[in-house]
C-alpha cells in the first residue's frame, strides 16, 4: 500500500513563529495531484491532508496510517511551514509548537525516523519546504546512531529539502518556490525523464535544484533506495504510454523474505553512501553489496530492485561531485553485483543491460567533460597536488581512461547498439592524450592490464589503430628496459614510491616483494602487437624478457568473475626462455587458450559478457581475455606464418 501524509501549516499559536500564506496551499496542491487525481496511486482512504495541525493531531494521524491495518510499502511525507535546527536535530514546527519546548510539541527528524523504522516502511519520500530544511540531513550520522533511535537498519529514504541549512525558503503568490518547481516537474511542464513510467524523488529533486540555481535558495536532495527505485508519481512525459507506475520495473519490487537481508546490511550501505564525499571505491562498495545479492539468489527480482535503487541514489550523490567516470564505476559495480544471477534470471539480466546503457551515457558525459577540460588546460589530467606521485599514478589514470572508453564500445557492440555517438568523441580524447601525455604512457603496475586489453580490443572501432600501435610500443620499450619488471596491482603510496625509486636506480632486488610475478601485462602487449602486425618488433625484444614469468588466468565459471576472490580457474603460466622463446610460440599457446574461451557457453549471455568487462575494470587483478580471443578470431593483421605455430 502507498500512503501520503501532506502537512501544510500557515497558522501558529506561539511567537516568534509567524503566520504564513502559502504552506496550506502547497500541501493541498500536492495532495490533490498525487492522491485525489491519483497521479501517485496513493491509497485515498489512508492518505491524509493536514492543514495547520497540532502535534497531537499529527501523532494520531501517523499512528492510524502506519500502525493500523495494511502495511505501508511506500510513504510520502510532505511538509510546508516553519522549520529549524535545535540541539543537533531538525524540527518541523506545527500549530502549537513552542520554540522553547520543541521536543514536546514539534516533530523532530529523530522522532520521524524512529516511526518510519518501527513501521518497517520499505521506502519513504520526505519533502520539506521550510526554512533551513537542509538541516534535515545535516546530522544524519546522529540520526542513524542506534543509540538514538534504535536499529536504523530499515531506513530507506529519499529527501528533498527546499533550502540549505543556512538558507530561507521563499514563497510568493500563495505558493512556496520549491513546491512550485516540484509541481512543474510532476505535471510535466519541466521534463525530468521520458524512459520510465514513474518519477523518483531523487531525480526530480536534481531537476528542481538545477532550476532554482541563482535564486538564493538551493534545494538539497539525497537518500538511499534500498528496495528498488522509489515511485513518487506517474511520469506525464513517459513515452511508453503505461498508465501505472508499477510498470517501472515489472515484478522487481515484490516484497519477500529477502528484504530482511537488505535491512540487515543497510547500516553498512549507509556508511558507503556517507563516504561519497571522497572518491568512490568500487571494490569497497562491492564488498558490501555482493554478500547481500548472494543471499537473494532465490529472489532475483528483489536483488535486481535492490541494486537498481542503489544505482539511482548513489549515482545522484556521486554526480553532484561532477566526476562522471565515478558515476560509471558505480553503475558498473551495480551491474557486477548481479553477475552471478545474470544467466539464470531475466530480471537481473535486464537490470544489467539497463545499467550498462547508463554506464555508456556516463562515460560519454565524462568524455565531454575531459575534452572541455583539455580546452581550458592542456595538463588537466595532472593531480591537483602534483609532485612525484604523478610519475606512478598518472600512467594508471591515463590507462584507466582508455580502458573505460574501450568499455563503452564493448557494451554497445555486445548489446547490438550503435557506437556512432560514443566513438568519435572517444577517439578525439585518445588523440589528445597521445598528443600531450605520451611520455606518461609507462608500464608501472600490472593493474594496467585490463584497461589496456579493453582499449586494445576496441581500437579498430574507435579508429585508433595507430594510437594503439604507439601505446603498445611505448609499453614494450619500457618493459624491455626493465627486464619485464612491473609492480603488483594496488600498491600503497609508500610502496609506489619504493617502486619508482628502485627502478630508477636499478635496485630490483630491493622490491621483489612488490613486483608482479608472474605478469599479465607483458603477454597482453605481445599478443596485441602480433595482432597489429608488429610481431617482428615484439620478437626482437623477447631476449630482454628471458626468464620472465607470464600468466593468463581464465575462470572456470565467468559468473564468478566479479567476486573478490575467484576460487576456481586455470592459470596458464609460461616462462619466456623456457616454455616459449618467440612471439610465435606465445601465439601458439594463446590459440589453445582462445579455443577454450570460445567454447564457454556462459559468455553467450550479453549481460554476462558486459558484466565481465566491467568487473575487470573495477577489480583490476583480473583480465577479460575473451576480448583478446574475439580479436584473434576476427583474423590476424600479421601474416599467417607469424600467427600459427
Amino acid at each position: 500500500m502507498r500512503v501520503m501524509i501532506a502537512i501544510g501549516c500557515d497558522a501558529y499559536d506561539n511567537p516568534p513563529l509567524g503566520s504564513l500564506t502559502g504552506a496550506e496551499n502547497d500541501a493541498a496542491t500536492l495532495f490533490e495531484h498525487l492522491v485525489t487525481k491519483s497521479w501517485g496511486e496513493y491509497n485515498q482512504v489512508q492518505s491524509k491532508l493536514l492543514l495547520s495541525p497540532t502535534m497531537t493531531t499529527l501523532r494520531s494521524t501517523v499512528e492510524a496510517a502506519l500502525f493500523s491495518g495494511q502495511s505501508v510499502e511506500e510513504l510520502t511525507i510532505f511538509f510546508a511551514g516553519h522549520g529549524g535546527v535545535k540541539d543537533n536535530s531538525y524540527f518541523l514546527c506545527l500549530k502549537d509548537s513552542d520554540v522553547d519546548r520543541m521536543s514536546l510539541n514539534a516533530l523532530s527528524m529523530t522522532q520521524l525516523f524512529a516511526w518510519i523504522t518501527e513501521a518497517k516502511i520499505r521506502h519513504t519520500n520526505l519533502i520539506v519546504d521550510a526554512c533551513h530544511a537542509g538541516g534535515v540531513v545535516h546530522d544524519i550520522g546522529i540520526l542513524l546512531n542506534p543509540n538514538v533511535i534504535g536499529k536504523a537498519g530499515s531506513l530507506a529514504i529519499s529527501i528533498l529539502a527546499a533550502a540549505g541549512s543556512d538558507e530561507y525558503a521563499g514563497e510568493s503568490g500563495g505558493a512556496g518556490h520549491c513546491t512550485s518547481a516540484l509541481m512543474s516537474c510532476l505535471k510535466g511542464e519541466t521534463p525530468v525523464q521520458t524512459t520510465r513510467p514513474s518519477l523518483d524523488l531523487v531525480e526530480v529533486g536534481q531537476v528542481v535544484s538545477r532550476t532554482m540555481q541563482g535564486t538564493g535558495q538551493t534545494p538539497v536532495c539525497w537518500g538511499i533506495n534500498l528496495f528498488g527505485i522509489s515511485q513518487l508519481a506517474k511520469n506525464p512525459r513517459f513515452s511508453g504510454g503505461s498508465a501505472h507506475i508499477s510498470a517501472t520495473f515489472p515484478g522487481l519490487a515484490s516484497d519477500g523474505a529477502g528484504n530482511e537481508y537488505i535491512r540487515a546490511a543497510s547500516d553498512a550501505i549507509w556508511e558507503q553512501y556517507l563516504s561519497l564525499t571522497r572518491e568512490f571505491d568500487a571494490e569497497q562498495f562491492l564488498d558490501v553489496v555482493q554478500p547481500v545479492c548472494s543471499k537473494l539468489e532465490e529472489e532475483p527480482a528483489v536483488a535486481a530492485a535492490f541494486v537498481m535503487g542503489l544505482a539511482a541514489t548513489f549515482g545522484a550523490r556521486i554526480a553532484a561531485t561532477g566526476d562522471h567516470f565515478d558515476v560509471a564505476r558505480l553503475q558498473s559495480a551495480c551491474a557486477v553485483a548481479l553477475l552471478p544471477m545474470a544467466a539464470s534470471s531475466t530480471h537481473c539480466a535486464d537490470a544489467i543491460v539497463q545499467l550498462s546503457k547508463e554506464v555508456v551515457a556516463s562515460i560519454g558525459e565524462g568524455t565531454d567533460q575531459l575534452l572541455a577540460d583539455f580546452t581550458a588546460d592542456t595538463y588537466a589530467l595532472l593531480s591537483k597536488d602534483g609532485g612525484i606521485a604523478d610519475f606512478y599514478f598518472l600512467p594508471l589514470r591515463l590507462m584507466s581512461i582508455l580502458g573505460w572508453l574501450g568499455a563503452a564500445v564493448h557494451i554497445q557492440t555486445i548489446s547490438g547498439r550503435s557506437t556512432a555517438a560514443i566513438a568519435p568523441m572517444a577517439a578525439d580524447l585518445v588523440r589528445l592524450i597521445m598528443a600531450h601525455y605520451s611520455n606518461s604512457i609507462v608500464p608501472v603496475s600490472d593493474e594496467m592490464t585490463p584497461f589496456y586489453v579493453s582499449f586494445a580490443a576496441a581500437a579498430d572501432v574507435l579508429g585508433c589503430e595507430e594510437e594503439l600501435e604507439s601505446i603498445s610500443g611505448l609499453l614494450l620499450r619500457i618493459l624491455h628496459q626493465r627486464g619485464g619488471r612491473i609492480a603488483d596491482p594496488g600498491l600503497s603510496g609508500e610502496d609506489a614510491l619504493r617502486f619508482l625509486t628502485a627502478v630508477t636506480e636499478g635496485r630490483y632486488d630491493d622490491i621483489r616483494n612488490i613486483l608482479a610475478n608472474p605478469t599479465s601485462l607483458l603477454p597482453a602487449v605481445l599478443l596485441t602487437m602480433d595482432r597489429s602486425g608488429l610481431s617482428d618488433i615484439a620478437d626482437g625484444a623477447m631476449k630482454g624478457f628471458d626468464h620472465v614469468n607470464i600468466n593468463i588466468f581464465v575462470p572456470n565459471d565467468f559468473s564468478t568473475f566479479g567476486a573478490g576472490l575467484i576460487e576456481d580457474g586455470t592459470n596458464f603460466s609460461l616462462n619466456i626462455g623456457h616454455t616459449v622463446f618467440s612471439v610465435r610460440d606465445l601465439v601458439a599457446e594463446w590459440l589453445k587458450i582462445a579455443k577454450h574461451l570460445s567454447a564457454d557457453t556462459t559468455l553467450a549471455s550479453p549481460a554476462v559478457r558486459i558484466s565481465n568487462v566491467l568487473a575487470s575494470l573495477l577489480r583490476p587483478d583480473r583480465v577479460a581475455w575473451f576480448l583478446v580471443a574475439e580479436q584473434q578470431s576476427a583474423g590476424p593483421v600479421s601474416s599467417p606464418e607469424t600467427v600459427h605455430a
